[in-house]
């Protein structure tokens, strides 16, 4: 198993969760799969690190503990039933991007195919799953784009009369962010 990643449940979309709480589920996620003796941040570390408020970070805390998606230690409570997961590098949460960037690139990351790295969802598409608005989504890609983790190409069709139409932009995971620092696994 490579430990430069790490692995969530496809399930997560399902879930309906803001942002805000999708990254603190996934960054409480890191640390119990990481740290041997898992002791949960404190809300204001854990704004500090997702760029959010203290308020915020401990009302998205008590969701996801009310939903019972983490108990009363923080500890993520994934199901051991889930079989489809997809992986998220460990870095991501160190590259100072924020929430919002980082549950647009975990759901890219989500899409894409697992040889190629490349997805190509819509703008309208990514909005529905990380339950932001199509703005916010596209300054988000293009932060990504900006910061190296993806490669954006626009695409386009043919439609049966000939008309020639704009796609869904074809994103890629790049293998080096501008961190300088290798997100994908090595191959070996």
């Amino acid at each position: 198993m490579n430990r430069c990643r790490f692995s969530v449940p496809n399930d997560i979309w399902k879930w309906n969760l803001k942002p805000q709480g999708f990254a603190i589920l996934v960054y409480l996620h890191y640390l119990h799969v990481h740290c041997k003796n898992f002791i949960a941040p404190s809300a204001d570390e854990i704004a500090s690190r997702l760029h959010m408020s203290k308020d915020m970070a401990a009302e998205q805390i008590s969701e996801l503990n009310h939903r019972g998606l983490v108990d009363q230690n923080k500890a993520p409570m994934f199901e051991r039933a889930h079989k489809n997961f997809f992986s998220l590098p460990n870095e991501l949460f160190f590259l100072n991007i924020g929430h919002g960037a980082i549950t647009v690139y975990a759901y890219l990351l989500y899409c894409e195919d697992r040889w190629t790295h490349q997805c190509h969802p819509s703008y309208r598409t990514i909005s529905d799953a990380v339950h932001l608005t199509v703005s916010t989504v596209m300054k988000h890609i293009t932060k990504l784009a900006d910061r190296q983790f993806i490669t954006v190409e626009s695409t386009s069709y043919i439609d049966k009369r000939g008309m020639k139409w704009n796609g869904n932009n074809l994103h890629r995971a790049d293998h080096r962010p501008a961190s300088g620092r290798d997100l994908r696994p090595h191959v070996v």
